[in-house]
């Protein structure tokens, strides 16, 4: 609904925001909004938008929960997009019960307050990414070492995520290329295809390729089988995002035959 208020807008530039939203608010659960201020429609224009945005993010196990999430006092929307944006899984849950009829608005105000007070100082979103990059930057740095040294300015437009080069050897490097972090596993699976690309590419022209993954998984190994590569000189490690300790673990190659079973499976 929010899209078909801006298209009210765009097709019709001289049109007021509160006459845009009555021409299409007539399936809107409240009947009493057409004769809203514009100050409430401005709300219920962002609280649309925040569940549309949430809507296209979400597992099948929710999305009817965010749908009806349209049904609830605008303030309850606004609480689950906020809770949404530091904890995905909780604010769906959240999304869950309050169209259940279960919470009022207040109690799941109080719920979301508290929440935000126990992730105070967890690191979400892009700042998250930033920060996993930095610490794998620095492990990195670690694990290579003697051999390589960090590249302080790597081409701009090479796809890994950090350069290094051979002490000895200006034409000799390592790469490190981190897939995502993204809020939920299906998007993992979704790009793993885009991501292995990028990891075969790099080992063409790198002499190691370091490859961050969000799980143990031997999918990573099954991939480049399947397809044929020997993938000389990569490495995946397994970081569990947003895990309590940033404990990167090898996850050795599988034999022959643990590759082909697992085909058999998959």
């Amino acid at each position: 609904m929010a899209e078909n208020v801006r298209e009210e807008m765009r097709h019709s530039p001289n049109k007021d925001l509160v006459t845009a939203f009555r021409r299409v608010s007539i399936n809107w659960p409240s009947r009493g909004l057409p004769n809203a201020k514009e100050r409430t429609i401005r709300n219920w224009i962002s609280a649309l938008e925040n569940i549309e945005r949430i809507e296209d993010d979400t597992s099948d196990e929710y999305v009817d929960y965010v749908r009806r999430l349209r049904t609830v006092p605008v303030a309850a929307a606004e609480l689950v997009a906020r809770w949404h944006r530091y904890d995905a899984l909780k604010a769906l849950k959240a999304a869950r019960v309050i169209v259940g009829g279960r919470w009022s608005v207040e109690q799941l105000r109080e719920a979301e307050k508290n929440a935000r007070a126990k992730n105070a100082g967890y690191a979400r979103g892009r700042q998250y990414a930033h920060r996993l990059e930095g610490q794998v930057r620095k492990w990195a740095t670690l694990h290579l070492t003697p051999d390589f040294k960090r590249l302080e300015k790597p081409p701009s437009d090479d796809p890994a995520d950090i350069l290094f080069v051979r002490e000895n050897d200006p034409n000799a490097l390592a790469a490190v290329v981190i897939f995502g972090p993204y809020s939920y596993a299906r998007e993992y699976d979704s790009r793993l295809g885009s991501f292995m690309g990028i990891v075969a590419g790099l080992a063409a022209y790198c002499e190691r390729v370091l490859a961050i993954v969000p799980d143990e998984s031997i999918r990573y190994w099954r991939w480049l089988h399947q397809r044929k590569l020997e993938g000389a000189g990569i490495e995946f490690f397994a970081v569990h995002h947003r895990g309590k300790d940033f404990d990167p673990l090898e996850i050795s190659r599988p034999s022959a035959t643990e590759l082909v079973s697992s085909e058999d499976e998959g």
